[in-house]
């Protein structure tokens, strides 16, 4: 017990000196989690080694260099110049364009982390195109990929329904569907209000007149902080008093469209196609492709490795070995036999929930849906609690903190924000995965709820 309390105190100490200190975070975790092995476990060094996530550091290395690459030779540009013209550049709708995209995508059977790994390059970019907030576009793609996590067809939701299954129990797909869906698309209207999408909708229905004639391409000036700049002032609609957009008289053209962007595009397809539908590894897959493009194309793909957000990589790589670590001394599972001696049903409940969404927001979300459906079985079995009400529960409190930049997803969005706005969209996915710990599981309770299931 000694052991597990410590191991949770260095985690904490981590945090702290991170926040105070300003070291990056995977730094501190990888020397705590060098501690934790040396001094209270008997596997040495190597059990830390062991918990270090090789695939996902090949994912974010993979993803960021291959999209590295399409942003060097333009095709990312032609990409986001083509989606802005599909909605006419009106940045109050763009959000709510990447949120659809992912989430329809990820209903289909796509894990989140290929789906967001193949958006947030565009999206990200095309949120700095038109001005819209960072957060705003990086949240609204984390939660879309995550309202199809539970499609019968998708492997979380297989995942739950085959587990309940095979204890006994009957699941209720649709329920589960449904619920994750309904629950997302409440934080996206949140995430819309919050982070500023009401304020490009606003600014564009006061440029609306000027602007009816002629698409708008450069969207509204919405800042950093999706309130348009420090004032929340609009970008300026006239240039030389016109009346005619600023943006309008000199990005009316579309962008040219060539050979590099068509062979970049063509690979950046098939990644994904493969990625989807064969179920092959995403970061070997991108990385791969990046090797090819710059073989083909060596000087279009100049300065691209560059690009490969190595501070995001050292961070998130470094918490989730720890968390790892965790995971094998059989911290998490203390945690989760500490929930279960409770006596209260919906107290153990909401505990199992907490403990899901806590060490979910820097691990798997897979592996730990797999480790908490079973925990909850015992109770469940004893007919105390509404089946399908926990694992709504449980499997939404175990997703929506993908929202963290240590999550595998919120990793890929957060390597995918420019240089400049990195660390005030760190901060912004922090906090908003930090409410969404707190919040999941008290929300939640409402589906574990004698007779609502």
């Amino acid at each position: 017990m000694e052991v597990h309390l410590l191991a949770i105190g260095v985690l904490a100490l981590a945090f702290l000196l991170g926040a105070l200190r300003g070291i990056n975070l995977g730094a501190i975790a990888l020397v705590g989690g060098g501690a934790m092995v040396l001094l209270v476990t008997e596997g040495g060094i190597e059990e830390l080694y062991a918990a270090f996530p090789a695939d996902l550091f090949v994912l974010l290395v993979g993803v960021t260099f291959l999209f590295g690459i399409a942003a060097v030779n333009g095709t990312i540009e032609w990409v986001v110049d083509v989606l802005s013209r599909s909605v006419r550049g009106r940045a109050s709708v763009m959000p709510w364009l990447l949120f659809f995209v992912a989430g329809v995508v990820t209903s289909l059977g796509a894990l989140a982390p290929v789906v967001v790994g193949l958006v947030a390059p565009i999206g990200m970019r095309l949120a700095k195109k038109h001005g819209i907030s960072p957060r705003l576009a990086g949240l609204m793609i984390l939660h879309g990929a995550c309202c199809g996590n539970f499609s019968p067809v998708n492997l979380l939701g297989a995942t739950v329904n085959s587990t309940l299954e095979r204890a006994g129990l009957v699941p209720n797909p649709m329920a589960l569907f449904a619920a994750n869906i309904g629950y997302n698309v409440l934080l996206g209207v949140v995430i819309y209000c919050f982070f500023g999408g009401l304020k490009l909708w606003r600014a564009e229905r006061v440029t609306l007149p000027v602007t009816a004639l002629e698409p708008v391409t450069a969207g509204v000036a919405a800042g950093r902080d999706g309130q348009g700049g420090a004032s929340g002032r609009v970008a300026q609609t006239s240039s030389a008093g016109s009346g005619t957009p600023a943006a309008a008289t000199s990005d009316t053209q579309p962008l040219g469209f060539d050979r590099i962007k068509g062979v970049t595009l063509a690979i950046i397809l098939v990644v994904g196609v493969i990625a989807m539908v064969g179920k092959v590894d995403l970061g070997i897959l991108a990385l791969s492709a990046a090797v090819v493009l710059v073989a083909v194309a060596p000087k279009s793909s100049a300065g691209a490795a560059k690009r490969i957000a190595w501070d995001v990589v050292l961070l998130i790589c470094g918490v989730v070995t720890y968390v790892g670590l965790l995971n094998e001394i059989g911290t998490i599972k203390f945690v989760g036999d500490a929930a279960n001696s409770l006596g209260s049903p919906l107290a153990t409940a909401f505990l199992i929930c907490l403990i899901g969404a806590v060490v979910s927001a820097f691990a798997s979300s897979a592996g730990i849906i797999a480790v908490l459906i079973p925990l909850a079985m015992p109770f469940l079995l004893s007919g105390q609690i509404s089946v399908t009400g926990m694992a709504i529960a449980v499997a939404i409190s175990a997703t929506v903190v993908d929202s963290t930049p240590f999550s595998t997803i919120g990793a890929v969005v957060l390597s995918n924000a420019d240089p400049e706005d990195r660390d005030h969209t760190y901060r912004g996915f922090l906090s908003w995965g930090a409410l969404m710990v707190l919040t999941a599981p008290i929300l939640t309770m409402a589906f574990v709820l004698p007779g609502l299931f």
